[in-house]
């Protein structure tokens, strides 16, 4: 479409939409005066004003958009950069500070983080650590009063003093009756298995000797006098051994409370100190030629 055309067309529905809005007035508005359509024509085409197209606007709004999304590009980006007044805490080595912070927190759990000021963690830290070494002392009681009472249960009821024997020998005296039974079980059928599996040729003097030294008697037989001592005895030996686990899986607790408390110690380091008070203890050697001897201090920072 030639550019002479097109300004007429443009022109035609400018003078049309005027004419429209003429029509509709209401008839309270003062009346205007009656102009030929030839008169509308030259007015319409010849009013001053900037004639801005479609195309344009069309530009413009696509140019607002892009500056708006590049503000909020840019405001993201400002959000995740840090604050160079804070000191970095990501990719920093291992300073002394930092260091120090951590075998504190390896020694006692929560040391290190009461040194930094950050004493909700610490009381956390310290805590656990308080109720762990107690589960373990109740645990290591439980096993001990166990293992007292089977002793005195195998004393009583099948006649063996059970101090100074190891583990095999309490665990051999509660599966069988008697030592008798465990010769003629255990002690008994080894020998057989040893020396007569020939049958045309078996060596008896070997299988003889071998029960005359491997079986239990004297001091180390027993014989349970009822079958309730010999229950009663197994389930007091699981129970001391199920204490015994208890107190290993609290010493393993105690190693984890300190791995994480040093790991959360090293990330708190690097970081400014929370407002208020920080206790600090500090171990160092005495002066003197003695070695052995250390100087202890506590102090607090406000």
């Amino acid at each position: 479409m030639r550019a002479p055309f097109r300004g007429f067309v443009t022109v035609a529905v400018l003078a049309c939409a005027l004419a429209a809005g003429a029509a509709g007035a209401s008839d309270s508005e003062p009346a205007v005066p009656a102009v030929s359509g030839t008169e509308q024509f030259m007015a319409v085409a010849w009013e001053p004003g900037p004639m801005i197209s479609p195309l344009a606007l069309e530009g413009a709004t696509l140019s607002t958009c892009g500056e708006e999304d590049s503000l909020k590009k840019a405001k993201k980006k400002a959000k995740k950069e840090k604050d160079p007044s804070e000191p970095a805490t990501e990719g920093m080595g291992l300073g002394p500070e930092r260091a120090r912070i951590i075998l504190q927190s390896l020694t006692v759990p929560g040391w290190g983080q009461a040194s930094l000021g950050r004493r909700t963690a610490a009381g956390v830290f310290a805590t656990l650590e308080v109720a762990i070494w107690a589960s373990f002392a109740s645990f290591r009681m439980q096993e001990g009063m166990r293992k007292e009472a089977y002793r005195q249960t195998a004393l009583l009821g099948a006649g063996i003093d059970l101090r100074g024997r190891d583990e095999e020998y309490r665990r051999i005296v509660g599966s069988f009756a008697s030592s008798d039974e465990y010769n003629l079980y255990v002690v008994s059928r080894d020998a057989a298995n040893l020396y007569l599996q020939d049958l045309s040729n078996p060596n008896m003097d070997a299988y003889r000797a071998y029960i005359e030294e491997n079986s239990l008697r004297g001091a180390d037989a027993w014989n349970w006098n009822s079958r309730t001592s010999f229950e009663r005895y197994g389930a007091q030996r699981k129970d001391a051994h199920r204490a015994e686990i208890r107190a290993n899986n609290a010493l393993g607790l105690a190693i984890v409370n300190r791995l994480v408390s040093a790991l959360h110690a090293a990330r708190a380091a690097g970081k400014p100190r929370p407002a208020g008070h920080a206790w600090r203890l500090e171990v160092t050697p005495a002066p003197g030629d003695d070695a052995t001897a250390f100087r202890a201090a506590l102090s607090a920072s406000f």
